[in-house]
């Protein structure tokens, strides 16, 4: 279990990111500055400079809105139980997940931070899952619950959408799963 100050700290690295998600909107918003052409372009030079900034650009307001509230749970929820561990798979989620759409998407300008709230999601889910504790099976439960129609974001079903993103946050959050299920001691 967490300690106390943990408690706090649970929620920074996700508060940070939001933060400057909102920053990003905000300067794209006030100022005109074009920042959406900074996304993932896949197989592109320039598309590489969004594997760091994609995540931090967003459509619209609802946009970074969905993108917002899952982040902050999730994060908080990853951070707070699995601490020892939290970095490592938030970072993951953050640069894995960005570096196999530049890799393999579609040919189109990717951005949002869903690709690392699906990573977020999915290493939740199957944490549980490959751990088989308690505690991990209660918060997949919750995760499962709360954010089960994840499984249906993973399919193209709309143009507008970075279906790719999901896709790779989901291999990445389920792999990140595997992987720190056999470490001992996570929390």
């Amino acid at each position: 279990m967490a300690s106390d100050t943990s408690v706090i700290g649970s929620s920074v690295v996700p508060f940070r990111l939001v933060f400057l998600m909102w920053a990003a909107f905000y300067v794209e918003v006030m100022f005109g500055v074009p920042l959406r052409q900074f996304g993932i372009v896949p197989r592109t030079f320039q598309g590489l400079l969004g594997i760091f900034l994609g995540p931090l650009l967003h459509g619209s307001i609802l946009h970074l809105i969905s993108n917002t509230i899952p982040l902050l749970f999730l994060g908080a929820v990853l951070f707070f139980f699995y601490n020892r561990i939290g970095a490592q798979v938030f970072f993951r989620g953050y640069f894995w997940t960005n570096i196999l759409v530049w890799l393999f998407a579609r040919p189109a300008n990717h951005i949002g931070a869903s690709g690392l709230v699906y990573a977020l999601a999915f290493f939740l889910i199957f944490f549980g899952m490959f751990r088989r504790d308690f505690l991990s099976l209660f918060i997949s439960i919750v995760v499962l619950i709360l954010y089960g129609s994840v499984f249906y974001g993973v399919l193209p079903t709309d143009p507008e959408i970075s279906w790719e993103s999901h896709f790779a946050g989901a291999l990445v959050g389920i792999g990140s799963a595997i992987t720190f299920s056999k470490k001992k001691n996570v929390s």
